[in-house]
């Protein structure tokens, strides 16, 4: 089958357009590969067209939206914890990525999106007695990857100081664009759609090397159509001015370019109008929709990754003695993950 002709079925299914009956289980493969299935359900039932999916297909999407709600409301419950902790030792955190979504979302929707992991932005200064605060609460670091978690809690907490491009900005920008949120007595604050989609965006784009690599993260793309729809949407001219030199705007494009044309969400035209984000997005779509193209595009992409995280400060977090060993215990957890190993990224729900 045509990977591409899934690829569209699933897009039309997020619309809540049932696929030609011969595409569901590429479709559903996608979608769960994705992280994406709890989203069908909730596409569907809106178009109301839920009664038109084979019986099968209903019970499947409805089975895994309930279990991902389950866990969503722990999510949730654990976030609250988190946070009430935090406030008691006059910390207000900043919210990132599905935390926003736990902390704001009705109990209706809340299953509508999967997540990993619940993402904290603190002060630097903070960021001792953020760990203390966790600590008492029975979190310990976790082994092997970042954050702090707890045997009974289906998430890791990750704290961030001022990471990434919010520090490039200095606090006092990005105070004026927050807005302070309460539930259940715990208070946290909200990045602006503007800097949500920032972080979302070089997130995927820098940070896990997607500009590279060439890969899409679908449902972080759903997250950004969803930012364009609310009130004030997206600042994409702002975000264009404000980012620092040529690599991170042309990220920053490709991005836009990708969301208008697979989601068809309307940009700015002084977004999509220049020659390297148009390249790159043509081979993103290259790499999605023509098999005997991708295998050759995604190994040079994997490349020019690695090459980049070895020149710069970002490089891979291993040394010459454990490389070895650590790509053997990844082999064995199949070859996905050795190639995160080596990449130095979580490749998760990429295309």
């Amino acid at each position: 089958m045509n990977p591409g002709g899934a690829f569209d079925a699933l897009l039309g299914a997020l619309r809540g357009v049932p696929p030609d009956p011969r595409l569901w289980t590429a479709v559903i493969e996608l979608a769960n590969r994705s992280w994406l299935t709890p989203a069908l359900l909730s596409a569907f039932t809106t178009s109301g067209r839920i009664d038109e999916l084979p019986a099968d297909v209903r019970q499947y999407l409805r089975f895994i939206h309930g279990r991902n709600r389950e866990r969503n409301l722990r999510l949730r419950a654990q976030l609250q914890e988190a946070v009430a902790a935090f406030n008691r030792a006059g910390i207000r955190p900043i919210l990132l990525k599905g935390a926003i979504t736990l902390f704001t979302a009705p109990d209706s929707a809340i299953g509508n999106r999967m997540m990993s992991d619940l993402d904290l932005l603190i002060e630097e200064f903070d960021r001792a007695t953020a760990e203390v605060s966790l600590t008492a609460l029975g979190y310990r670091q976790a082994t092997g990857q970042h954050g702090l978690w707890r045997p009974q809690d289906p998430g890791v907490v990750e704290l961030h100081a001022r990471a990434g491009v919010i520090a490039e900005y200095g606090i006092g920008e990005v105070t004026a664009c927050l807005l302070e949120q309460h539930r259940d007595g715990a208070t946290a604050l909200l990045p602006s759609p503007t800097l949500q989609a920032l972080n979302l965006i070089l997130h995927d784009q820098i940070k896990e090397g997607d500009y590279w690599r060439g890969c899409i993260d679908l449902r972080h793309l759903c997250d950004l159509a969803a930012l364009s729809a609310m009130p004030g949407g997206i600042d994409w001219v702002y975000l264009r001015a404000a980012l620092p030199g040529r690599l991170w705007r042309n990220a920053l494009e490709t991005q836009a370019l990708t969301l208008h044309g697979v989601l068809g969400v309307t940009i700015p035209l002084i977004t999509r109008q220049r020659l390297i984000p148009k390249l790159q997005y043509q081979r993103r779509m290259a790499q999605i929709r023509h098999p005997r193209l991708a295998a050759p595009l995604r190994i040079a992409g994997a490349t020019a990754w690695v090459l980049r995280r070895i020149r710069t400060k970002d490089r891979p977090e291993f040394t010459v003695t454990d490389i070895l060993p650590r790509i053997w215990r990844k082999l064995r957890q199949g070859r996905r993950k050795a190639a995160e190993a080596l990449m130095g990224v979580h490749l998760g729900p990429k295309l």
